[in-house]
């Protein structure tokens, strides 16, 4: 009986990582996309806005490094804000990690990246397990953050390999926020991945002289994937409660 009431008011409360009634909830309260051009360079800020229930980020400020040679490139903001809003922000100098290899990058849990899927990716590692991808072809471009935090850690350990990812369409982007979770330290927390082709549209960032990465990246056609990423019932409820425990404890939550 307690657990079928915690898992009523989670889906009451939380509702930003349930799925109801065969649709899918949200916590992605709104997208915001600014690009701006400085000395040919092209910078890109991206922001959600998260609704976390009674949890809140514990604010916080990490630069963006260059994969070689550590040269600030960047910054991921986490904060909380009056009215209970979560906003998360990568301001980003695109053009720096034009000539990145792209991969196949996944989730800190393994997982595939929701939207982005199987595309080549430009994944940098922002350190405490973070990563910031860039998928980028002739005429889609996708931004994603995927941020650990340690108050999900007991969760990955109970409840590991889950990615719960509604996507939704929010000021004119199709996105998605949500959990990943994984059994090891640092492999559980939140992503957010947006397609923000039409932001990014007649920007070409990648004509810059970094050689061939660049030509290939640019010649790349993608296809994103706009299916929701969700769980079964029984492990839904399980993550449910768990929320809840948090949410009553109005939990800060911290990058790993």
């Amino acid at each position: 009986m307690k657990n079928s009431f915690s898992s009523f008011l989670a889906l009451i409360v939380l509702s930003l990582f349930a799925v109801s009634c065969g649709s899918p909830s949200n916590v992605l309260d709104n997208v915001e996309v600014k690009t701006e051009v400085k000395d040919q360079d092209v910078f890109l800020t991206f922001s959600a806005d998260l609704d976390l229930g009674a949890m809140s980020f514990a604010s916080i400020s990490v630069p963006i490094l260059h994969p070689r040679g550590q040269t600030p490139i960047g910054q991921l903001h986490l904060t909380s804000q009056l009215g209970g809003t979560n906003k998360l922000t990568v301001a980003l100098n695109v053009s720096e990690v034009a000539d990145v290899q792209t991969t196949q990058a996944v989730l800190p849990n393994g997982n595939l990246i929701p939207l982005i899927a199987n595309n080549p990716t430009i994944a940098v590692d922002i350190g405490n397990g973070a990563k910031v991808y860039l998928t980028v072809g002739t005429s889609t471009t996708a931004i994603g953050v995927a941020v650990p935090i340690k108050e999900f850690d007991s969760i990955g350990r109970s409840l590991p390999g889950l990615n719960v990812f509604p996507i939704v369409n929010k000021n004119g982007f199709i996105g998605t926020a949500g959990i990943f979770t994984g059994v090891k330290s640092g492999t559980s927390g939140i992503a957010v991945v947006a397609d923000i082709s039409s932001a990014m549209r007649g920007i070409d960032f990648l004509s810059v002289p970094s050689g061939i990465q660049a030509d290939e990246a640019s010649d790349e056609v993608i296809i994103l994937d706009y299916r929701s990423q969700s769980v079964s019932k029984s492990s839904k409820s399980k993550l449910d409660d768990r929320l809840y425990d948090l949410n009553k404890k109005k939990a800060k939550l911290r990058l790993h």
